[in-house]
């Protein structure tokens, strides 16, 4: 690495290890958790714990309504959703959730919170979506947080890091590159291994890790690959059809590794798949309300 970069780098990480008020798992999820280990638990009383917050809630029902969730009945309360869904589900909705809107700020021309979570949910939402379409069926769940949380590392950059973030901003238009290059020029890293190192503060599993930190290249994660490159996939597409979107991802190319990963025919195979999804993809970001 480049002198200048590995010194960039290594003050980055140096502050990060640094800053006290990191985002803490919210207490939601230790809540909903600790109910669900309970095997007497009734949907009334998961109803109440995530009741208590009618934004998570509202979210909850926006999820579950998406076309790209899935679900063939609408659902209008949390305790029908819970219901249908089923606990572990409902829990995995709720983490995913808390986890990605851990961090309140003020919008600004820099970063509008609305807009990234849209994002977020929608890509998550769209990996739950194509891992039953390609027959993963197993990781569905794992994928939807994934997806959700993807882009946390950007979060962080911009809460802890912001004179530096709204530097990487300005260095994108002035010189017409990427995102990814301009923070390793301001950083030394990208927000790809920022979120690594918060996933690895807040001790989530390995897979989900991997996708924190190789959402853009999965062909080089260390778990598996599938996850990470189911939400490459449902984050590129909202690139390729500019819809929900978020403009840090503005220029994304596709890592055509997921051919082979995902067991794709080649080229034309991954076309074909992608172009059949943009009509659920508007269709989905017409309905949301996140």
């Amino acid at each position: 690495m480049n002198p200048d970069l590995l010194e960039q780098k290594q003050k980055t990480e140096a502050t990060l290890k640094s800053i006290k008020n990191l985002p803490l798992i919210p207490k939601v999820v230790f809540n909903v958790t600790k109910l669900l280990n309970d095997q007497a638990v009734s949907t009334t009383a998961l109803t109440n714990e995530i009741g208590k917050d009618q934004g998570l809630t509202a979210k909850v029902l926006s999820i579950s309504n998406s076309p790209l969730y899935g679900l063939q009945r609408k659902v209008t309360s949390l305790e029908f959703a819970i219901i249908v869904l089923g606990s572990k589900e409902i829990s995995d909705i709720v983490t995913a959730i808390s986890l990605a809107d851990v961090m309140k700020f003020t919008n600004d021309k820099y970063f509008n919170q609305d807009e990234f979570l849209a994002h977020s949910l929608l890509v998550g939402t769209a990996s739950k979506n194509i891992c039953q379409t390609l027959g993963y069926f197993d990781i569905g769940s794992d994928a939807f947080v994934a997806g959700v949380l993807h882009d946390i590392g950007i979060q962080i950059l911009y809460k802890f890091f912001n004179t530096q973030f709204k530097l990487v901003v300005n260095l994108v238009k002035e010189k017409k590159i990427k995102f990814a290059l301009a923070e390793k020029e301001i950083f030394g890293l990208t927000h790809q291994e920022v979120g690594k190192f918060l996933g690895d503060k807040w001790n989530l599993p390995g897979s989900l890790v991997d996708v924190l930190n190789y959402h853009h290249n999965p062909g080089i994660s260390n778990n598996n690959k599938a996850i990470p490159a189911i939400v490459h996939l449902a984050d590129f597409m909202t690139q390729k059809f500019q819809i929900g979107g978020f403009y840090w991802d503005e220029g994304i190319e596709l890592d055509e590794s997921v051919i082979e990963i995902l067991k794709f025919e080649k080229m034309d195979g991954l076309e074909s798949f992608i172009k059949n999804y943009q009509d659920l993809y508007y269709q989905s970001a017409a309905a949301s309300r996140y």
